[in-house]
């Protein structure tokens, strides 16, 4: 058994680096080439994300407890649903103007994002946009209702994996009230109010961003005895 483990411990190790790289050079990519990436990759990426860990109690053994839909970029589905999009952030900024006139503190600390949405509401430039494939995850609800944390464990594997394969990937949290829109649900062809939404444009970045700053590990771990 010694020599087995003597065997692995290299092989460990070297995983345990290509890890390590893959997790420090993941970024968010806002920006995209033409370039259109293999059908293979993608469905590469979506493999990873398919592996990602999930709730079988909560879905009661459900087969088809995750659904994945590629919306091609420049596509009649695209358009339908940069639209829906449109509508979403302008019920959300209604929303939001409600709320902040009801509670001035709340109104100042969310000035900056309200007038950002503003701008991107007005020009169309919904998130979905601009890259070559837009990617909707659409995970079963059950109880307990723990489907927007397995969507986040997908869309972690889907990011490392689009890493790997020289891909930049951008998380699209409004697909998560595109969802609670019956007319999304129906373009999908899924029953509406049975799943939890989450998305990503992929495709091949302008450019790779720097690494952002981080704090270092003593400062945000407490030892507890």
């Amino acid at each position: 058994m010694q020599g087995v483990e003597m065997a692995q411990e290299p092989m460990d190790k070297k995983f345990n680096q290509k890890l390590d790289m893959l997790i420090e050079s993941r970024r968010t990519i806002r920006s995209f080439t033409d370039e259109v990436p293999p059908k293979e990759s993608i469905e590469q990426i979506i493999g990873a994300g398919l592996l990602a860990p999930y709730a079988p109690p909560a879905v009661a053994g459900e087969r088809l407890f995750r659904r994945f839909f590629v919306i091609e970029g420049g596509s009649s589905a695209m358009g339908k649903i940069s639209e829906m999009a449109v509508a979403a952030m302008r019920t959300s900024l209604e929303g939001m103007k409600k709320r902040c006139e009801a509670d001035p503190a709340a109104a100042e600390k969310a000035a900056g994002f309200i007038k950002r949405l503003e701008m991107i509401a007005e020009a169309g430039q919904v998130p979905m946009k601009g890259a070559p494939y837009y990617i909707v995850i659409a995970e079963k609800k059950g109880i307990p209702p723990v489907e927007m944390e397995s969507l986040a464990h997908c869309i972690q594997n889907m990011y490392l994996k689009a890493t790997a394969l020289g891909l930049g990937l951008r998380l699209v949290s409004m697909t998560a009230a595109l969802g609670a829109m019956p007319e999304f649900c129906e373009l999908l062809g899924i029953p509406f109010g049975e799943f939890g939404f989450n998305g990503c444009t992929v495709g091949y970045a302008t450019e790779w961003p720097p690494a952002p700053e981080k704090p270092a590990l003593e400062e945000v771990i407490t030892w507890l005895e």
